[in-house]
């Protein structure tokens, strides 16, 4: 749920500001309102007696440990050599970190859910080529970016989460059938616990794992990453497959046109195979597939499980996302290829008809910039 003004602790506002003040050697104030975004976290725009402006990210869920350590390593070991933020200083109690202020701008989404077309495109090819460089830029610091997460975590962390949320979807899945009536047999869903050991490609990098059309700003002709508290170690094509679900973790998952997509997708692959020359070739278009078709199932899950038990859909007229069923139907969808996982290709396709009839799921329509500008 995305916090408003309204919702911010006036108190945590003000102790937030005087930590940060004297990291940087003077006293903050907050110019305007708190940015936007998840309870999980504050984020305000700040300026000292000079004029000079910071960034001020401050976690406060419990969990906020984890975000913290992840991001604050990843911004120092990224700091000078990829278009992310410089960390400018940080703060274990209370956990925040203080960054440059890289002004207003635009991201991918404001232009996805815009009226041209044109511009959709052009800046889905600027996400994928700053992709690139985070990846060519991220995979020499990896181990600056495991010391700062262990020397600022309070326990221990997995580098790479993923493979344990691909274990967890194995157990949610046999939930989710159960729940949709879909019988399947036992061991069905087993697979997925062993995609990490599929990939063909030994091509990995840092992540920002996030790595959504609005975590990112656009500032002439350069798009900057931003959000770094997810961030992790991980074969880079999970990156990539986000232009071919698309944005399996995103709100703006609206579809995309699909020369668009592949043309970004293009760029990316020519970028990085100055460092992986492999994903030019098929063992990677393999990889795509199985990228693919593996966060279909486990974003899937992770929709699919809210409508199963009841969870309240939200609405923000800020950020308009498809319908959750109509995004679990394109999900199964995906899986239903079987290109990589041919396996779990029938039940993929069983699953989904049972979503359709139960939900009246129909397709994701295009991000409205490839519709004129209306959602269709």
């Amino acid at each position: 749920m995305s916090a408003t003004p309204a919702d911010v602790d006036q108190d945590v506002l003000a102790e937030t500001l005087a930590v940060a003040g004297r990291l940087v050697g003077g006293p903050l104030r907050a110019v305007g309102q708190p940015f936007p975004g998840s309870r999980r976290t504050l984020v305000v725009r700040t300026v000292d007696p000079s004029g000079r402006s910071f960034v001020v990210k401050r976690y406060l869920s419990e969990e906020g440990w984890e975000a913290y350590a992840r991001e604050a390593s990843a911004l120092e070991a990224l700091t000078g050599v990829a278009q992310t933020p410089t960390l400018v200083a940080e703060s274990s109690d209370p956990r925040l970190v203080v960054m440059d202020d890289l002004g207003d701008g635009t991201h991918p989404a404001d232009a996805l859910l815009g009226d041209d077309a044109d511009r959709a495109a052009a800046t889905l090819s600027g996400w994928a080529t700053a992709v690139a460089g985070l990846h060519r830029a991220g995979h020499q610091v990896r181990d600056t970016f495991e010391a700062g997460v262990l020397a600022r975590s309070s326990q221990p962390v997995d580098v790479d989460y993923l493979p344990a949320h691909l274990a967890e979807a194995v157990s949610v899945w046999n939930r989710l059938a159960a729940a949709l009536d879909v019988a399947v047999p036992d061991g069905t869903f087993d697979v997925l616990a062993s995609v990490p050991e599929r990939f063909r490609v030994d091509a990995c990098s840092l992540s920002a794992a996030d790595m959504c059309p609005d975590n990112n700003l656009v500032r002439d002709t350069r798009l900057v990453l931003l959000d770094f508290e997810f961030a992790l170690w991980r074969p880079i094509v999970w990156d990539a497959a986000y232009l071919r679900v698309p944005w399996p973790t995103c709100w703006c998952a609206w579809s995309l046109e699909t020369s668009a997509a592949e043309v970004a997708l293009g760029r990316w692959r020519d970028a990085v195979a100055v460092e992986w020359p492999e994903v030019l070739g098929s063992h990677f278009d393999h990889d795509l597939d199985l990228a693919t078709e593996a966060w279909a199932w486990l974003a899937g899950s992770w929709c699919l499980a809210g409508l199963v038990d009841g969870e309240p859909q939200r609405v923000n007229p800020v950020k308009p996302m498809p319908r959750m069923p109509d995004r679990v139907l394109r999900f199964l969808r995906t899986a239903a290829a079987g290109r990589a996982l041919p396996e779990l290709a029938e039940v993929a396709l069983r699953l989904a008809r049972a979503v359709e009839t139960t939900y009246a799921a129909t397709d994701v329509p295009l991000a409205p910039a490839f519709t004129g500008g209306a959602f269709r």
